[in-house]
């Protein structure tokens, strides 16, 4: 992509704004360096990245606060010969690792599966270097004296050293016979040494070694003979100092010369996380989606200019296929120049690997190149083009495109004699069609409308304009050409009635049938268009109703049956209580009394399971899919969570148990399906539940019991509700403490089948109820 097209359609800013989003400065300058590609399968590697990465951040998954100082001009000096880093190179060096595992754990924990894993998991450990880094230094580069012993002997020595050099300093300063001598009683310091004011006059009076004389020249420092000797201690130990801090920090740069090529890696893999973060943030912030690959046609839907802001006004237009020419006409200031840009914009976006802010059904072929002329007569910024330069960088336009490339023109034909002009656009427009690529373009020529409604490869677009308020809709009528409805804009404008009134008798002198024709289909079409919009909406709303109707009727006969199981459940009790009572009675009753006791055990026994035959048989018409011939040892598929397992045996009733890799669970025929064949064995692991799996409650009651029992029986409900396919249910836990809510809350966040969760509405519990969305 030329640099030109590039900045007409404004993408340095868009590529701004992602710079912006970044963390650290390796994702700043990886996207700098990142193309525009033109390779479908490198495409679709980009956006499958980014759309999973906008999927993990609208999870609620956004990464913590991260910190990446800039270590690009350290880490190409690592392994050289005799390297020192000062300290606060070598911090920076462990908190770019303490913020790279950050982040690893982040993803790996918000996206265990899936394309972000592998990212992810590419950041190499380097924990033990910022262990080894941190443990010496705090995170500004300053050595912790306290962590190395030899450190924190020598500053003792010199401290007390610097003690005694006061004390004897202090002595001479306070004698009687010498405290005229000098011009203040503060010792001060002369490279490193400690030194006493002494009046110039007193020269000879004190022994020691002058170091320096005031300005003035009233003034000595000289430093006593007596003190001599401790300074010079002093700085010998602080010599020592320096050389033990060398020694620290050529330790710690070997070690971090060592992992060298790591580090490299970790930044390395830092930035590509960085970038698609990037891209993430931009997706989420405007509402962006993945365009659908396509071949020939581009096609986009409600799809908005991303540096236009919430004004903008969404455009859907299609191009290519069997019409890979679109002209598109209508008024000035009616949005045509914006909407080239908007696909300019939009193609390059989609093919920097991000998606893009237009609505779903949205489609985009990769080009292999996308070429614009746009005079943006609208910008202050710009000054107007003249008809040679259009012409010069249309004409390297015609040399450079080929079947696969886009062109966007902007006012095709205008600036030079209109005849001249239009015949120049066609035979260009011809010369496209040759070659294949598609290309919009706009105009306000009549003859080119009535171009793209005759040549084959063409077709006409126009902006609709509100003849009522004469003003424009910005809206794209494809298939009809438009009018620039220029007298009705100059009205607005103020131009003089006389002037428009001979404007109308010279129009209507040279008005042709086409153009009333064009008109009339421009109206019929916008009539049609309202009429297809209002059948939709009519349409949208009676599927939502149904759906709606449909998921209330399904619920009410789920807590219906629910109902029914646990009458059943209590009945059945009830009856094994009764039989136990009845057996320690059964002895001292007459025998005849004892066997009609027992034949009335066996009839209710009897009755309660022909229930539970029927509450089976309502429950499993609930599941959706065809009920499939069960038989032991059968490969099926669990319908509502796709696992796979194998027909152990009958169960009770209409029910089977099937074995999957980590459950044995009690299934209805319609709650499976057959399996495809396995391309390799399966390694089954078994795990049977110490008691049935019991149907999902579509409120599950746990308040005021211990944790352990509440959350088994949580995990239960949730491996419950996967199984026979509950997509929604609640869990009312009470608000108490929070001890209980947060450890359900920890443990539905971990979940890969949990949708979503959230608190209830303060009419409905508030916090003391957690409203639970599976995955469907």
């Amino acid at each position: 992509m030329d640099e030109h097209t590039l900045s007409l359609l404004e993408f340095p800013k868009v590529i701004e704004e992602l710079v912006a989003l970044c963390q650290s400065p390796d994702g700043v300058r990886l996207i700098s360096r990142q193309n525009i590609l033109n390779s479908p399968r490198e495409v679709a590697e980009r956006l499958g990245l980014a759309g999973s990465f906008r999927e993990m951040l609208e999870s609620g998954a956004e990464p913590p606060g991260l910190d990446f100082p800039d270590i690009a001009e350290v880490t190409p000096r690592l392994g050289k010969e005799g390297l020192q880093l000062e300290g606060e190179e070598l911090a920076a060096i462990g908190r770019c690792i303490l913020s790279a595992l950050k982040l690893r754990r982040h993803i790996l924990k918000a996206a265990p599966s899936g394309a972000l894993s592998p990212v992810a998991s590419g950041v190499p450990d380097l924990s033990s270097l910022s262990r080894t880094i941190f443990h010496l230094l705090d995170h500004e580069g300053v050595l912790r004296e306290r962590q190395i012993p030899a450190l924190a002997a020598i500053r003792e020595r010199i401290r007390r050293t610097r003690e005694e050099a006061d004390r004897a300093v202090r002595a001479i300063l306070e004698d009687p016979s010498n405290r005229s001598f000098w011009q203040t009683t503060t010792p001060t310091q002369r490279d490193g040494r400690v030194v006493l004011p002494l009046k110039t006059q007193y020269k000879g009076r004190v022994k020691g070694i002058v170091h320096e004389m005031s300005s003035s020249g009233s003034t000595v420092f000289v430093e006593p003979f007596d003190v001599v000797e401790k300074n010079n201690a002093i700085v010998q130990e602080e010599n020592l100092y320096r050389m033990e801090v060398r020694r620290i920090l050529r330790d710690l740069t070997a070690e971090a010369s060592r992992h060298a090529a790591a580090l490299a890696a970790m930044m390395e893999s830092v930035a590509v996380l960085d970038v698609f973060l990037a891209r993430a943030r931009y997706a989420v912030r405007h509402s962006c989606r993945r365009a659908e690959p396509s071949e020939t046609t581009l096609t986009l839907r409600d799809a908005r200019h991303p540096l236009l802001g919430s004004a903008v006004v969404p455009v859907s237009v299609q191009a290519g296929g069997d019409a890979r020419v679109l002209i598109i006409t209508g008024p000035n200031t009616g949005g045509k120049t914006v909407t080239l840009k908007t696909v300019g914009l939009l193609a390059l976006m989609n093919q920097f690997g991000m998606e893009i802010p237009a609505g779903e059904g949205s489609a985009l072929p990769v080009f292999d190149g996308i070429h614009a002329d746009i005079g943006d007569e609208q910008s202050i910024t710009q000054s107007l083009s003249t008809f040679s330069a259009h012409v010069k960088n249309i004409a390297g336009i015609v040399r450079s495109v080929s079947q696969r490339s886009l062109v966007l023109l902007d006012e095709l034909g205008a600036g030079t004699d209109p005849e001249e002009g239009v015949a120049l656009a066609m035979a260009l427009l011809d010369a496209f069609l040759r070659t294949g690529c598609i290309v919009i373009t706009t105009t306000h020529h009549g003859i080119l409308k009535n171009y793209g409604a005759t040549r084959k490869g063409a077709q006409n677009a126009s902006m609709s304009f509100d003849s009522r308020s004469f003003a424009p809709t910005f809206r794209i009528l494809m298939g009809v050409p438009g009018e620039s409805h220029a007298l009705e804009i100059a009205h607005r404008g103020g131009m003089p009635a006389e002037v428009l009134e001979d404007a109308r008798s010279y129009l209507n002198d040279e008005r042709t049938d086409i153009s009333r024709l064009v008109s009339s289909l421009a109206e019929r079409h916008q009539k049609l268009t309202a009429a297809e919009e209002q059948q939709q909406a009519r349409e949208h709303d009676l599927r939502e109703k149904r759906r709606t109707n449909d998921l209330k009727e399904l619920s009410l006969r789920q807590k219906e049956l629910e109902l029914r199981r646990h009458g059943l459940k209590e009945m059945r009790d009830f009856l094994s209580q009764a039989r136990k009572d009845w057996m320690k009675l059964r002895e001292s009753m007459p025998a005849g009394i004892s066997t009609e006791a027992g034949k009335l055990f066996e009839g209710i026994q009897q009755r309660i399971e022909q229930e539970e035959n029927r509450i089976a048989e309502e429950g499993e018409s609930l599941i959706p899919g065809e009920t499939v011939q069960i038989s032991e040892g059968m490969e099926v598929i669990i319908r509502r969570s796709g696992r796979r397992g194998r027909v152990i045996r009958k169960d009770k009733g209409r029910r089977w148990i099937v074995e999957t890799e980590t459950l044995r669970l009690s299934l209805l025929p319609g709650e499976v399906g057959p399996a495809p064949a396995a391309a390799v064995p399966e390694v089954t692991v078994s795990f049977t539940p110490s008691e049935p799996l019991e149907p999902p409650v579509m409120e599950l009651h746990i308040r005021g019991m211990r944790l352990e029992e509440a959350m088994r029986l949580v995990e239960k409900q949730v491996d419950s509700a996967l199984v026979h396919g509950l997509r929604q249910f609640a869990i009312i836990h009470g608000k108490g403490e929070g001890i209980l809510r947060r450890a359900i809350h920890d443990y539905l966040r971990g979940l890969p089948s949990v949708e979503d969760f959230r608190f209830s509405a303060p009419e409905e519990g508030g916090y003391g109820k957690t409203i639970v969305t599976m995955k469907s």
